[in-house]
């Protein structure tokens, strides 16, 4: 493979980064950049910590992010995540008896009473309701015991391999636990999808209530949500044994940040903080997007002579500020390739790097599909090659071999 290398000034989109705190990179030494820090200066109440980036899922800070925890309500995140996966916004839900009386925080409901699986959503996220979190779980699963153990699936398939639950409420259960970064993980995902999403900024919401004269009206129980402006999501939770938890989410000029504090003395407090840090401290960069070519590829036996080069998907990397001088690009390309070439065929690879740091790579494919010449098209142009006419024309009077 020839490597080619591009300073990240070759990309539009960052001439004028390039120019920020060009000092302040320069005169920190390459093997010192790191995108994450467990300490720097910020005093916080919770025991365990985590900031992470939405758009990367890079870590900007940590504390005890590995201990494990009891997460109470954070546990509910997953639930929703799991339920809108294996059951539809529109399927009719069932509270059973012992969905009505599980015990903890509740939104009230009655045996037999039924509500769509998004209305339930609303009551389990905003409400932070036990029972409908039991009766969703018993009616996408056939039982609590088979939805918790679709929860630990879901969350090992994301990497979240410290975690185990249970239930699908979050009330106590030694065998029930997770951690702070594990739990970043979890809210990450479950903010991609749009009605999750949705749901979590939301601050109220009114829904019906059989057998009552007025409606269920349930409020968000995320305060942050009134106390700093940019917070559009996730979660609290409390119980004896996890303390104050939230997982929150917030997002400053299309920069989106997580963060998880568990068992805070003042988890609005650290939340402040944790997302005040993130947005002074980093930024993100766009380096490359789907739709822009980056270079062509030399074809051999084409009908075209070359192909223009894609990455297979945009690239956004989290910089910290200051350290935009130090990002590299390097296109991974061969000179030249065969025909024939499919759409999307890999042809090498786009990495960056910080300082000495591999931050991202990704692939790159070809923009279309080139097909192979025809045999005899291809034995004319070697005749062509070959034979001349200043060759033949030592042996053959030229007018008699035109070629073009």
């Amino acid at each position: 493979m020839r490597q080619r290398k591009l300073f990240v000034g070759m990309f539009c989109c960052l001439l004028s980064l390039l120019q920020v705190q060009r000092v302040l990179a320069n005169a920190i030494p390459e093997e010192s950049i790191d995108l994450s820090s467990a300490n720097v200066g910020l005093e916080l109440k919770a025991v365990a910590a985590v900031l992470m980036d939405y758009t990367t899922g890079e870590i900007i800070f940590a504390k005890n992010a590995e201990e494990i925890r009891p997460p109470a309500s954070t546990t509910k995140i997953l639930t929703a995540l799991v339920a809108v996966e294996h059951g539809q916004l529109n399927q009719i839900i069932t509270a059973s008896e012992k969905a009505s009386k599980t015990d903890g925080s509740s939104i009230w409901l009655s045996t037999g009473e039924q509500h769509t699986l998004e209305d339930l959503l609303y009551g389990i996220l905003l409400s932070s309701g036990n029972d409908a979190s039991v009766a969703v779980a018993e009616s996408l699963a056939g039982s609590e015991e088979k939805f918790a153990n679709w929860m630990t699936e879901k969350a090992h398939s994301l990497g979240a391999m410290k975690s185990n639950f249970k239930n699908c409420n979050g009330l106590p259960n030694e065998e029930h636990y997770t951690t702070a970064h594990d739990l970043a993980l979890i809210a990450r995902q479950a903010l991609h999808n749009p009605k999750i999403d949705e749901i979590v900024r939301t601050k109220k919401k009114v829904i019906d209530w059989p057998g009552h004269p007025w409606d269920r009206m349930m409020i968000n129980h995320n305060k942050l949500l009134w106390r700093y402006e940019f917070t559009d999501g996730v979660k609290t939770g409390y119980t004896k044994e996890a303390g104050k938890c939230l997982i929150s989410s917030a997002t400053k000029n299309g920069h989106r940040l997580i963060s998880v504090v568990l068992n805070s003395r003042d988890m609005y407090e650290d939340s402040i903080k944790l997302f005040n840090y993130g947005f002074e401290n980093y930024q993100l960069v766009t380096l490359a997007s789907d739709k822009i070519k980056l270079g062509t590829v030399d074809v051999l036996q084409g009908i075209e002579t070359n192909v223009s080069v894609l990455p297979q998907r945009s690239l956004t990397v989290l910089v910290p500020r200051g350290f935009e001088s130090k990002l590299r690009v390097n296109l991974e390309l061969p000179s030249k390739i065969k025909a024939p070439v499919e759409r999307e065929q890999l042809l090498g690879e786009l990495q960056v790097h910080l300082g000495k740091r591999l931050l991202e790579k990704v692939p790159l494919v070809a923009e279309r599909q080139i097909s192979q010449e025809k045999p005899w098209v291809r034995f004319w142009q070697w005749v062509k090659e070959r034979f001349s006419s200043e060759k033949l024309g030592s042996w053959f009077p030229v007018k008699f071999f035109r070629f073009s």
